[in-house]
């Protein structure tokens, strides 16, 4: 049965892709938002790396496991502008079932924004925002192998309008713990809107196809991970004049566009680069640091140096209780941070 829910997810999937874009044009926003710390610290993408941290179950649901069981995690965004964004999720495992449950809630909260009339006079405010319920489970196939699914119910309002929809991730992970080698395979928020708002046209959600490998060094505390994003289009660039060379013709300047220069930018606006060092006998303290190139090129302001993209964070684990926190660089004039609190009761 979850075989044939997964085929039917993947099928549906493909016949949506073609129309999704990576810009502003996805409802549900909160569905492309990183859903805790250690992930915002891990350069916003993690898919391989499972563990007893459930939120890592909104990136991969295939990465549930039995150490996941009766687990509790919240996790907070800070935005700039007052835009807070969490999640609130927990675990449980059947082991008569070998089946590993997972659940939790999404929100999304824009802060208040001004009401005016047509001519820019102030009345008041209104809210805006999102929610969604979501559950999934993950089962073994085989000793290193693990499949896993997630539904999603969405919800999403502004003042006196809403809008709902369905989506569904897929994942499949593999690990293999003598060699420390760990892949993935990930397919997220394939689905549709059920409803929008006042009846405008159906936007795509942000689906995104991921595939990722991770390996923990034998000789040093540290895991390495790359995930490529978004292999469901390939040019995920934008026509920016500032990415093209001057050249002179017949005394006028003109713009040509460096072809090599965009390819080889558009392949690595796919990849994440991210590790994480594992300290203490029991890994106590973990030291995250990571890359998201394409976070770089869209946040990057022309002619300053920056360090848009560039993320990092610190977990800490006090008897049952693990603390996250993560930092991320989005623009010089807008950083986050992110705030993760676990335990197992």
């Amino acid at each position: 049965m979850i075989k044939k829910i997964t085929l039917f997810v993947l099928l549906f999937g493909a016949s949506q892709l073609s129309a999704q874009l990576i810009g502003g044009h996805n409802s549900f926003k909160s569905l492309a938002m990183s859903p805790s710390a250690r992930v915002s610290a891990l350069g916003l993408k993690l898919i391989t790396v499972g563990g007893e941290d459930i939120l890592l179950t909104y990136e991969n649901p295939a990465v549930a496991n039995p150490e996941m069981h009766k687990q509790i995690s919240f996790h907070h965004n800070f935005f700039p502008g007052g835009i807070k964004h969490g999640v609130f999720a927990g675990g449980y495992h059947a082991a008569k079932l070998g089946i590993t449950f997972h659940g939790g809630i999404r929100y999304l909260n824009y802060g208040d924004i001004p009401r005016t009339d047509v001519y820019g006079v102030k009345s008041g405010n209104i809210s805006a925002g999102e929610w969604s319920l979501q559950v999934g489970a993950a089962r073994p196939l085989s000793e290193k192998w693990r499949m896993g699914m997630n539904l999603s119910f969405l919800n999403a309002h502004l003042d006196a309008y809403s809008a709902s929809g369905l989506s569904a991730d897929v994942g499949f992970f593999y690990e293999d713990t003598i060699s420390g080698l760990s892949y993935a395979l990930v397919a997220k928020n394939v689905g549709t809107e059920l409803s929008t708002f006042n009846g405008v046209a159906k936007a795509p959600l942000p689906v995104n196809v991921s595939l990722g490998v991770s390996k923990r060094l034998a000789h040093l505390p540290l895991r390495v991970s790359a995930t490529m994003n978004h292999l469901e289009e390939w040019d995920i660039t934008y026509d920016d004049p500032n990415a093209k060379d001057d050249v002179i013709i017949i005394g006028e300047q003109s713009k040509k566009e460096n072809k090599f220069g965009k390819t080889v930018d558009n392949f690595f606006r796919h990849m994440v680069f991210s590790g994480e060092f594992l300290l203490g006998k029991f890994e106590q303290v973990r030291l995250r640091f990571g890359y998201n190139h394409l976070i770089h090129q869209e946040f990057s302001v022309k002619n300053i140096r920056g360090i848009s993209g560039f993320t990092g964070g610190i977990g800490i684990k006090i008897k049952r209780f693990r603390i996250d926190y993560g930092y991320t660089n989005y623009h010089l004039g807008g950083k986050a941070s992110h705030l993760s609190i676990s335990s197992h009761f």
